[in-house]
């Protein structure tokens, strides 16, 4: 693992100098959108952004992740299943990967991610990212299931995830742990730097302090709808968290951003108009995208704001660069 470290770091450099010198003589940098099988820059401030040619890495992907400080993104290659590094326009393979991952999921600052194998049914838990990466293995074979859900913490030290009998954690040296939920969990986030991770059900939101310690759980936020308009209602897509850890949105499948002010105990919705992806941070401490990019825009919400916003296409970027 140093030796890819050493070997990536001028690579590294290069492509990140390219759209830090584009940065200064025109808009910032405000991260990355996946385009199907592509990655899009996107520049400008929130309310004003633009999203730029998509880039040409030579390859297509099958899946792309994108990490919440926007400085690399993890995808698989649509042809080979190959798991790869991109960091702006450096692209290397990521060592002891494997093949084909079905899902890709970053930890809220992106030191961390995890890869989510469905046929082999396991994990692999990527920390150090994105200059030293390491992995080890976690074998879900005994849960029989996919996860509804999957979160990692920063420092990899535990990896979540949310089956039919509870939210289950597996730490650093085989540790297992389970939490007995009233509902199904369908969404998980960890806070910024720490265990405690947040799950949400179709009705409730909770907490759970020291996820793979003691792991003790309260309600962040209970409906106050009765449970016929429950079930009638969407389902959590995604959730997260804002950098400073105040704000907490999750998305559901009807569009309804549900935002949790951490700080104050307020609750808001948002309608975003949309079938929501996720919950996907970006550099903005408070921004999240919401959708993908559909070949003419894709939306973010300003959780601080309350206000979903739409992201056009630049005039003429209808390629890649």
């Amino acid at each position: 693992m140093k030796r890819l470290a050493v070997c990536f770091s001028p690579v590294v450099c290069l492509g990140l100098s390219s759209a830090c010198l584009w940065a200064q003589v025109g808009a910032p940098l405000l991260g990355y959108v996946p385009d199907g099988a592509r990655l899009r820059p996107v520049y400008g401030i929130p309310a004003a952004a633009s999203g730029a040619a998509a880039l040409d890495y030579g390859r297509d992907f099958a899946r792309v992740s994108v990490s919440p400080r926007q400085d690399y993104a993890i995808a698989s290659d649509a042809s080979t299943g190959e798991v790869v590094l991109m960091l702006g326009a450096a692209i290397a393979p990521l060592t002891g990967a494997a093949a084909a991952p079905d899902r890709i999921v970053e930890s809220p600052r992106g030191a961390s991610a995890l890869l989510w194998f469905a046929t082999s049914r396991r994990l692999q838990v990527i920390s150090g990212l994105p200059a030293a990466p390491a992995i080890r293995e976690v074998d879900l074979a005994f849960l029989g299931e996919a996860p509804a859900a999957l979160a990692v913490s920063d420092d990899g030290g535990v990896a979540a995830g949310a089956w039919g009998d509870g939210v289950y954690s597996f730490g650093p040296n085989g540790e297992l742990g389970r939490i007995p939920m009233r509902e199904r969990v369908l969404a998980l986030a960890f806070y910024s730097g720490s265990h405690d991770l947040s799950a949400a059900t179709r009705a409730d939101v909770f907490t759970i302090a020291d996820m793979g310690g003691s792991a003790s759980v309260s309600t962040a936020h209970q409906s106050e709808s009765p449970a016929p308009a429950r079930s009638a209602a969407g389902s959590p897509v995604g959730m997260a968290l804002s950098s400073d850890n105040r704000w907490l949105v999750v998305a559901e499948s009807s569009g309804s951003l549900l935002t949790l002010d951490l700080a104050s105990g307020a609750a808001s919705r948002a309608d975003c108009n949309c079938a929501p992806e996720g919950v996907f941070l970006m550099s903005a401490p408070a921004m999240f995208r919401v959708t993908s990019f559909d070949g003419a825009i894709f939306k973010l919400f300003d959780a601080a704001a309350g206000q979903v916003l739409f992201v056009p296409l630049s005039a003429g970027e209808g390629g890649q660069q």
